[in-house]
């Protein structure tokens, strides 16, 4: 009951911390954060902050880690049999994961390392697709399920990118939508020139 309720605490500390550089990032430069300006606005004191953290540099990758370990858990409870019969719900997810965890999404696009997180993101989903969703398509081979698959990812990955930069004005579910109708019409339409 006791590492239950320390569990809880640490938790929330860690969560007011990651909701307090949010906000920060999204006024300033990381290098122009102070621990003291973070623990302020986190209303957490200096020791508890390096308790669970080296420093401002060492939170945010803690925080990007933690972000693509709950990405990878949703997409890994997605089987090829969920995808065969439909790959509307995976995508409704992704995008409102997206869009719960906005505020850091536009901290990520806005940093320098924006095309680094963005490569961190398609790695991801490339490897999901890879290992478990290769085969739920009619390709002819490898080459052209290689094509296929860096069309998918490159593409959901672009919508999401364009979705943050444009302020998420449409919902999770009309950005989801409207990817699976582009990943249908470029994966089962006619080729160019045919018709």
């Amino acid at each position: 009951m006791e590492q239950e309720r320390t569990d809880r605490r640490v938790r929330r500390t860690r969560a007011r911390l990651r909701q307090a550089l949010t906000q920060l990032l999204l006024e300033k430069e990381i290098r122009s954060i102070t621990v003291r300006e973070l623990t302020d606005r986190a209303d957490v004191n200096r020791g508890t902050f390096y308790a669970h953290y080296r420093d401002i540099y060492d939170l945010l990758e803690q925080t990007e880690n933690e972000l693509f370990g709950e990405l990878r858990a949703m997409l890994d409870a997605y089987t090829p049999q969920h995808l065969r019969r439909d790959t509307l719900p995976i995508l409704r997810d992704v995008f409102r994961f997206v869009h719960r965890n906005q505020a850091l999404c536009r901290v990520f696009l806005g940093r320098q390392e924006a095309d680094r997180f963005f490569q961190r993101l398609n790695g991801l989903i490339f490897q999901k697709c890879r290992e478990e969703w290769s085969g739920i398509y009619p390709l002819r081979g490898e080459m052209e399920q290689d094509y296929a698959l860096e069309f998918v990812v490159a593409g959901i990955v672009g919508m999401v990118r364009t979705w943050s930069l444009r302020g998420f004005r449409e919902s999770p579910e009309a950005m989801a939508q409207l990817a699976k109708e582009l990943i249908l019409s470029g994966l089962t339409g006619p080729a160019a020139g045919e018709g």
